[in-house]
């Protein structure tokens, strides 16, 4: 049985066309996996390294497009305070002294802004948790005035843009 040289032409091309499709969607699994890997990892540092948290609202405020593990990666060494390693985004990073300038603003948001204001009048995490526990429970009245209050605190200290 003789193959049509045509066929062979086609059973190439159809080779060749999902070699290349198998290395595309290998290439894109790998980077994926490394982003998702970064993001994960950027996410753990920031919620558990108070400065890194800091180093992180510091590039918001400075860039608010921008996201840890997405756009830049935060590096913490023991000892050391964290600094950003990699900048994989548009525009330059910003310098130590803007990022300096920016740690201050937020220190004095956080010791005098509605945040600080707030939360010096917000009812407890114990009194919301109570409250939250009858509401699952029928009892909504706790609750419906837990969140009249919230609501009232925070008009009364309403969040600044100028703040951040």
């Amino acid at each position: 049985m003789d193959l049509d040289p045509t066929i062979i032409a086609a059973l190439v091309v159809l080779l060749i066309g999902l070699t290349v499709f198998t290395l595309i969607t290998w290439s894109n699994s790998r980077t994926s996996h490394k982003h998702t890997s970064n993001i994960i990892e950027q996410q753990r540092l920031v919620r558990t390294h108070p400065d890194v948290h800091r180093l992180s609202q510091a590039v918001h405020l400075l860039r608010p497009s921008v996201r840890p593990g997405f756009d830049y990666l935060i590096t913490h060494e023991a000892g050391k305070l964290p600094y950003i390693s990699e900048w994989d985004t548009f525009g330059s990073p910003p310098t130590q002294a803007e990022i300096d300038e920016a740690l201050r603003k937020i220190a004095a948001i956080d010791s005098t802004g509605y945040a600080a204001m707030r939360r010096s009048e917000y009812p407890s995490i114990e009194d919301q948790l109570d409250a939250a526990w009858k509401a699952r429970h029928g009892d909504m009245a706790e609750q419906e005035e837990l969140d009249r209050r919230i609501e009232e605190i925070k008009n009364k200290y309403p969040k600044s843009d100028s703040e951040l």
